[in-house]
């Protein structure tokens, strides 16, 4: 595992690049009377009524092309929806990127079942290639699953298998962990929170959600070895008592799932019986954050 140390640092600063739009856009939420999630929760999707939307990129075009719908239908079923279509946006150079790019989203389209059914496709010259993509989803049950939820007491489990290979490969992955998480909450397993373990890793991603639900951490196993990496597994945390439940689900859809911490009041982040942040220093990481909840 990399040095800890230098990783807790640059998650900490990864995880304030939002600061300045979510502050400067602060007001906005109190325009949309349905909205339940909003710019003030800085979740990873945005909730109005029963309808789940995230966008995600712009991504570099030819990784786009391989994940760019995956990774943004990700953070819709990390709320608890089902996705159910999606749009693009796509700059090119030309005729034979487009194509790359749209055989792309194509094969994850089909292969999540999730139509892209509109968007905007352009040549600009002086603008590099890239794509964004924006997907729509509904909430299966009347619970939002936010990822600020965690509670003092609960099991924080890894869920999935890390996205990676190529685009086959990853819509399978992908597949799997939405359907396996869907499938917990579906059987009414309690889960207090969720978030992916996208960009900055498992460690940044934990970091969030202990600042936004203002606990600690107490971690006892390494789920993955490189701690900021990108991986596209869910981190989850639910009750203990609910955790056999999720790995009974977890096995029949024959999906990895590695309980490794524990969710503490104490507002510091261990593992083993080192700690790595004090309750000061996670009390500062707190106040600096702008979310909401």
């Amino acid at each position: 595992m990399e040095c800890i140390e230098y990783e807790i640092k640059h998650a900490i600063e990864h995880m304030m690049e939002t600061n300045y739009p979510r502050k400067k856009l602060w007001d906005m939420d109190s325009k949309v009377p349905e909205l339940i999630r909003g710019i003030r929760a800085g979740d990873d999707a945005v909730v109005i009524g029963k309808k789940v939307i995230n966008m995600e990129g712009p991504y570099p075009l030819k990784l786009g092309s391989k994940t760019a719908l995956i990774h943004t239908s990700c953070d819709v079923v990390a709320m608890g929806a089902k996705p159910l279509y999606a749009m693009d946006a796509i700059q090119a150079q030309n005729e034979e990127e487009i194509k790359m790019a749209v055989d792309g989203l194509k094969k994850q389209s089909i292969g999540l079942n999730i139509p892209i059914v509109g968007g905007n496709t352009q040549t600009e010259k002086e603008l590099k290639s890239c794509v964004s993509v924006v997907v729509f989803g509904e909430l299966i049950c009347d619970k939002v699953i936010t990822d600020g939820g965690a509670q003092a007491g609960d099991t924080i489990i890894m869920l999935g298998h890390p996205v990676e290979g190529d685009i086959g490969g990853r819509v399978q992955k992908a597949k799997n962990k939405f359907d396996t998480f869907l499938k917990i909450l579906e059987n009414d397993v309690e889960v207090h929170a969720c978030k992916d373990a996208s960009r900055g890793g498992w460690l940044c991603n934990i970091l969030e959600m202990l600042a936004k639900a203002k606990k600690g951490i107490r971690i006892n196993a390494i789920p993955y070895p490189r701690a900021t990496r990108y991986l596209g597994t869910y981190l989850v945390c639910m009750d203990e008592d609910n955790l056999n439940d999720a790995i009974n689900i977890a096995i029949d859809n024959r999906c990895p799932i590695i309980p490794f911490g524990k969710i503490t009041e104490e507002r510091t982040f261990k593992i083993g019986n080192k700690e790595y942040i004090s309750e000061e220093k996670m009390n500062n990481i707190i106040k600096e954050f702008p979310y909401k909840y």
